[in-house]
């Protein structure tokens, strides 16, 4: 779930470095040295608000049941896996303890047998890390386009040029709490899930 975090913080980073570049491109000004972007930002409403994006995940609840069924379906892969290596070790050990009263014959097919259940092993490893991240992906789109479509309409409605996800450690240091959006966005959010939930 890291990865929502890191989305985030890519968007942030880039909105940022888009501000510095209007900020600093065509230092155009009306004649006191203030470059255009500035002087457009000073007259125009600009209005920012942001959001935790470490509270919206621990407390937004399509984010924790998904998160729940990975964990599900991760503890289920794991069994899976080492129920199957329990499986091979024990058949690796009989042979290793009957090895000597096999023919040559028996224990290369054995072996080669063994061989085989080593390498689908290994194969059904990669296969269940594949899905498992596939997964995770998939879902992390999901609630990353569920957000980007609320914060697209709730930034119309509400007049903001720009909401920021904040992140301790992040790229923003200090915010104002009196732009922090992160408890009407988790009342929001939360109803349209549990709305979605009983259609």
């Amino acid at each position: 779930m890291k990865n929502v975090n890191l989305i985030l913080n890519v968007i942030l980073t880039m909105a940022v470095v888009v501000l510095f570049a209007l900020y600093f491109k065509d230092k155009k000004s009306g004649g006191d040295g203030v470059p255009s972007a500035a002087v457009a930002a000073a007259t125009t409403n600009l209005r920012i608000a942001f959001f935790n994006s470490d509270s919206l995940m621990a407390q937004y609840e399509y984010f924790k049941v998904e998160r729940a069924k990975l964990e599900e379906e991760t503890k289920r892969a794991e069994q899976e896996l080492v129920g199957k290596q329990k499986a091979f070790e024990k058949e690796a050990t009989e042979f290793q303890q009957r090895a000597q009263f096999l023919t040559i014959t028996e224990k290369e097919s054995k072996q080669e047998k063994l061989y085989m259940q080593q390498q689908q092993l290994g194969q059904l490893e990669q296969q269940l890390t594949n899905k498992l991240s596939q997964q995770e992906s998939e879902v992390n789109k999901q609630i990353f386009d569920t957000i980007e479509t609320f914060l697209k309409d709730y930034a119309k409605k509400n007049g903001f040029t720009y909401v920021l996800s904040y992140a301790r450690g992040g790229g923003i240091w200090y915010a104002e709490s009196k732009l922090d959006i992160t408890a009407d966005m988790l009342k929001i959010l939360n109803e349209q899930y549990a709305n979605k939930k009983t259609e």
